[in-house]
């Protein structure tokens, strides 16, 4: 426990980083929480999703969860009549169209009742969370980051998935070397929010690391049989429908508001942009930012820049992703804690992580105010960070390269 009190200033740690959290969580509490609340983030709302979905898989009736009006009848009929009623439950926000294997975590949940549920699902994934976290850096600042950074407030309040998807992320990326096995299974699990991956194949192969890879596409496969025979053959179908009405619904009717759309597919449809001209645009900043992450990965830099470009960059891939989808962003800061600062200036480093925190704080409790997709510039931000940190880097190399160079030729 000593450990995880003590501060390390050589190692990068940053008392008044840690203080800046503290207060920008108490901040949290006292305003942004309840303005998310108002703005329609009602507690447990996605959740009932989960939890209704999961109850009528208990009754084998899982394929017929991704109906929405199904699914709708059945919250009414079973959370309707609890005293636990902190929205109207006849309006179920969102449909269901998480992959199928989902179910496996689902169903256990659904065999308790919803506001216990609600607060197991919440208190696992918490635990996840702060578990990779520690585990990546053990200081008190990193783990006031990853309670403060403001996604995680909106991933706990609406019962989502997101904080278990980038503990999943963390714990691929922090056993890729040292456990590889371990790191495939995880990787295999982070297939019930694909978006989150997207970029991990492509760093596999760059790298490859091909064992990782074959590894994590024979437990996609050993899922799909297990989920195919456990709750029918038909479930995948009716996913398939589910996710192609959900997408119509939320990229092409504009039914989801824009701002809800953190992407810069969001951005540019917020910014009154058409369907073509935004999507284009997406792709274009996806395909350039998913090359600067392979590069980075085939370059011999520390892991940990490695690792905060991936995770800084994942937001940008997929035009689905929402305010409490960015956690990955807090681990993305944390590894940058970890970036080897040999050759550079701690000062400069604490500093470029101060403003790249503060930045990414500000924007994140704004969105409950201003309702804009704010995540492209939270990213961009904590992608300068680390491309400042590579521009040092070179810089530094290229100088010991020159001091190298003169000596030889003194001695020559």
């Amino acid at each position: 426990m000593k450990k995880i009190l003590d501060w390390d200033a050589s190692a990068g740690d940053d008392p008044a980083l840690a203080v800046a959290c503290v207060i920008l969580l108490s901040i949290a509490i006292l305003f942004s929480v309840p303005a998310f609340v108002s703005g329609g983030g009602q507690t447990g709302i996605d959740f009932s999703c989960f939890w209704g979905a999961g109850a009528m898989a208990l009754d084998g009736h899982a394929a017929a969860a991704y109906d929405w009006e199904q699914l709708r009848q059945q919250l009414i009929l079973r959370v309707q009549p609890l005293n636990h009623v902190p929205y109207p439950y006849d309006q179920v926000p969102v449909p269901f169209f998480y992959p199928p294997v989902f179910f496996f975590v689902l169903a256990p949940l659904a065999l308790l009742p919803f506001p216990i549920a609600f607060w197991v699902w919440s208190a696992a994934k918490l635990l996840c969370w702060l578990f990779v976290v520690h585990a990546i850096r053990p200081r008190s600042a990193a783990l006031l980051l990853a309670l403060a950074i403001p996604p995680v407030f909106y991933d706990f309040i609406a019962g989502q998935s997101a904080l278990l998807a980038a503990s999943l992320l963390g714990g691929i990326l922090l056993t890729l070397d040292r456990r590889p096995l371990l790191s495939s299974v995880l990787l295999g699990l982070l297939i019930f929010k694909p978006q989150y991956g997207i970029l991990l194949p492509f760093v596999l192969l760059a790298t490859r690391r091909w064992s990782v890879f074959i590894t994590a596409f024979v437990v996609v496969l050993t899922l799909m049989l297990l989920t195919g025979v456990t709750f029918g053959w038909d479930i995948f179908r009716a996913f398939g429908t589910a996710a192609t009405f959900a997408t119509t619904q939320f990229h092409l009717s504009g039914a989801l508001p824009w701002y809800k759309l953190q992407s810069i597919y969001g951005l540019f449809r917020f910014a009154g942009f058409d369907y073509g001209l935004a999507l284009s645009i997406h792709i274009a900043v996806a395909l350039a930012t998913g090359i600067w992450v392979v590069v980075i990965w085939r370059r011999d830099v520390s892991f940990a820049l490695q690792a905060a470009g991936l995770l800084a960059a994942t937001p940008l891939m997929s035009p689905y992703f929402a305010i409490y989808d960015l956690p990955i962003l807090a681990i993305a800061l944390v590894f940058l804690m970890n970036a080897t600062t040999d050759q550079i200036s701690p000062l400069s480093n604490r500093r470029a992580l101060r403003i790249g925190v503060g930045i990414v704080f500000v924007l994140g409790y704004a969105f409950p105010f201003v309702r804009l997709p704010v995540a492209p510039f939270m990213c961009a931000i904590v992608i300068a960070i680390i491309w400042m940190r590579l521009r040092q880097l070179e810089a530094s190399g290229m100088a010991i390269s020159r001091q190298t160079q003169d000596s030889a030729t003194v001695r020559g």
